[in-house]
């Protein structure tokens, strides 16, 4: 296993930490180098944070990538992967936030599973406080499906059921996706995870209208979103989930809205992307992991 700084840089006593988690898990993990020959905010060149997947992805050896944070500059690295040898390499790439672009590459256009799930910084290094342990290892290690995504807090906004491969991450980077070679883009039946922080309703609604109309959604059956933290207005007299509730009034499948992956106050959930689920939106919530995420 890999653990390695592609976006911004992360603080050293994450990565120990989150490193001591993993070995706390069972896991032998290899600590990425970061350099300081980019502008402040990312951890290095794009051709070099790009270089150590690549040399991760070539050895049989790691059989998953972890990161250590988001922030931003995981598009960066696109131009400079090979999607040829993510598809061979079946090497997982474990992630949320920033790092959704990357989770799109693995799964949207090489055609592997990636998983949406605990970084060093903020959930590892955290412990069992900040992620789900036990569901974290049954998806990363375990030749079986996950079955039923904890959906305690969840809630049905509009009712219905789905069936489809589960993608997406954070709505900013798809969106930001959208015109580049890289772009989100359903072509078989999809339910979409949508994940967002700390932005503004109206912000939420331009996004989601961008996705909308460029297409992308054309094959999405279902959608899935997170707990939207930080997206209500002051007061609270606008709220994140009016923005989506708005911005999707003519999609004609079931939403959902509360599932702690990505940015959430709870342990976070981990999900597969590149799997087929069932999502089921009646008198509760139900999204189900349909197939394994490892063989």
């Amino acid at each position: 296993m890999a653990l390695l700084t592609l976006a911004s840089g992360a603080r050293r006593e994450d990565v120990e930490r989150g490193a001591d988690e993993l070995r706390d898990l069972g896991f032998d993990p290899v600590v990425g180098e970061t350099r300081a020959d980019a502008a402040p905010y990312v951890a290095g060149a794009a051709a070099y944070r790009a270089g150590q997947v690549l040399e991760a992805l070539r050895d049989a050896r790691i059989r998953a990538i972890v990161t250590t944070r988001g922030g931003y500059g995981s598009a960066q690295l696109l131009p400079h992967l090979d999607m040829a040898l993510i598809r061979e390499a079946r090497t997982l790439l474990v992630g949320y936030s920033d790092i959704t672009a990357l989770l799109e590459a693995w799964t949207g256009h090489a055609g592997v599973v990636s998983v949406h799930g605990p970084m060093a910084e903020g959930r590892l290094a955290r412990g069992p406080e900040a992620y789900d342990r036990e569901g974290f290892l049954r998806i990363v290690t375990e030749p079986h499906p996950a079955g039923r995504v904890i959906a305690a807090h969840a809630r049905v906004v509009v009712p219905g059921e789905a069936r489809g491969t589960l993608r997406g991450g954070t709505l900013t980077q798809l969106a930001a996706l959208a015109g580049t070679p890289w772009a989100f883009r359903a072509e078989e039946p999809t339910v979409l995870f949508l994940d967002e922080v700390n932005e503004r309703p109206y912000r939420i609604d331009r996004m989601l209208w961008q996705l909308a109309h460029s297409g992308a959604l054309a094959s999405v059956t279902g959608i899935v979103v997170n707990e939207l933290p930080g997206c209500d207005e002051p007061g609270g007299g606008i709220c994140g989930l009016d923005a989506v509730r708005h911005a999707l009034q003519q999609f004609a499948g079931p939403i959902v809205a509360g599932i702690a992956s990505g940015h959430t106050a709870r342990p976070q959930v981990t999900l597969p992307f590149g799997v087929r689920c069932t999502l089921a939106a009646g008198d509760d919530v139900r999204l189900s992991i349909d197939d394994a995420a490892v063989e």
